[in-house]
């Protein structure tokens, strides 16, 4: 699938295909090569999967704080996310400090971006709604996190975008 651009008056394809990954577990992901994203991939995949404005790109890497309640929210919020890192075989740097976290996701193989850290990036978000969501007294309070409505939710992203290409690529044609 290919979507259209219009700018001033000129056309660009940028091909969707190759900015797709759909997921079966995330166990499965050590065993795929991913490339390194350039910028505007990367920002199409997060805005993909709606993810919070709040992460930057930077250089070669996505960024993110996330502000708890309690240092033990912040703590459940990094075991919870640990759990799927190790799943995954790649692992974020991060910092706790009183509740602020700070996460630094990239994949050292390439030296740059790849879909294992947007898909740590949306895990990393929909972990720590839940956990704000539920302000626990104890890290443990927090640990029921569904990994199958994750991935199910991760793959349809991919749909919904996918619906939404088509109705642009009919209205590009009137153009």
């Amino acid at each position: 699938m290919y979507r259209n651009f219009t700018s001033n008056n000129t056309r660009t394809t940028a091909n969707l295909l190759g900015l797709k990954y759909l997921l079966k577990d995330f166990s499965d992901v050590p065993t795929k090569k991913f490339t390194k994203l350039n910028a505007d991939e990367v920002n199409q995949i997060l805005s993909i999967h709606e993810l919070n404005s709040n992460w930057t790109l930077n250089v070669s890497s996505l960024v993110r704080k996330y502000q708890f309640q309690s240092f033990q929210d912040s703590f459940s919020f990094m075991a919870q996310v640990s759990q799927i890192a190790e799943q995954m075989k790649h692992y974020p740097k991060w910092f706790n400090k009183n509740g602020l976290v700070t996460i630094d996701l990239i994949t050292n193989e390439v030296k740059g971006v790849t879909f294992k850290d947007v898909l740590l990036a949306y895990t990393s978000d929909h972990i720590s709604q839940i956990i704000q969501q539920n302000h626990s007294n104890s890290i443990f309070d927090n640990c029921n996190i569904h990994v199958e409505n994750l991935i199910q939710q991760w793959n349809h992203n991919y749909q919904k975008s996918q619906e939404l290409n088509q109705v642009i690529d009919k209205s590009v044609n009137f153009l």
